[in-house]
């Protein structure tokens, strides 16, 4: 299991990084064409100084240009560029930064803001959720796209197929012995970063996307101000 996981891990390094020309036809694939509005679905939530963890290819970006205050980063250096490519196209100066999300260049308190849709395991990374609260201004907001479903049918077991195969973490309360359950509760709340996120389903076409919304400072503690 451990080889396998291994796999699996540099299947997505390169579709992260060498590959990155692909990402979009493969998310694509493997939404049946809801990818974009999945990610879409965070932006009513999206508010102030907005930072992005995992800019990916650059299409909330693209959607967020309209806001003074809003900035991203990737680890990927193909990713950063096919983004900033992206905006370039569309008139739009890349406020794009080439980090890590665990050690974020960003002044402390200065997000009030941060977001990542659908991102991989290292928004489990301690150090990634020590630096979320660092960045985000008391009663800063942090938002989550964790997961989505399409509607029951053939195309969605086939997904859910490929999902479990490429061991896709959707936090669950039966999920607590695998190496991602730092990332605890059910599929309508968790706690990241010491921030308890409150979820609620989107509909989007033939499928739903979750959004979760935590605020740094009134929930982090186990008390609802």
């Amino acid at each position: 299991m451990l080889f396998y996981r291994q796999v699996v891990r540099w299947a997505f390094h390169m579709l992260y990084h060498e590959f990155a020309w692909s990402y979009d036809a493969v998310a694509a694939l493997v939404s049946r064409g809801y990818w974009q509005r999945w990610t879409a679905a965070a932006l009513p939530e999206l508010q102030g100084v907005t930072l992005e963890l995992g800019v990916g290819p650059g299409h909330m970006q693209l959607a967020l240009s309209n806001r003074v205050a809003t900035f991203g980063l990737d680890r990927s250096p193909t990713m950063l560029a096919l983004a900033a490519r992206r905006l370039r196209r569309a008139g739009i100066p890349p406020r794009l930064m080439r980090a890590d999300a665990a050690a974020l260049p960003v002044c402390s308190a200065a997000c009030a803001t941060v977001f990542a849709t659908f991102p991989s395991e290292y928004i489990v990374d301690p150090a990634t959720q020590a630096e979320i609260r660092r960045v985000l201004m008391p009663g800063g907001r942090l938002v989550l796209v964790p997961f989505a479903e399409l509607d029951a049918g053939w195309y969605q077991r086939l997904m859910a197929l490929a999902y479990r195969l490429t061991l896709q973490f959707r936090p669950r309360a039966d999920h607590q012995s695998d190496q991602e359950s730092s990332l605890t509760g059910t599929p309508e709340r968790l706690e990241l970063a010491g921030i308890v996120l409150h979820g609620r389903w989107v509909r989007v076409g033939a499928s739903r996307v979750m959004v979760m919304v935590g605020t740094h400072g009134q929930e982090a503690y186990g008390t609802d101000l």
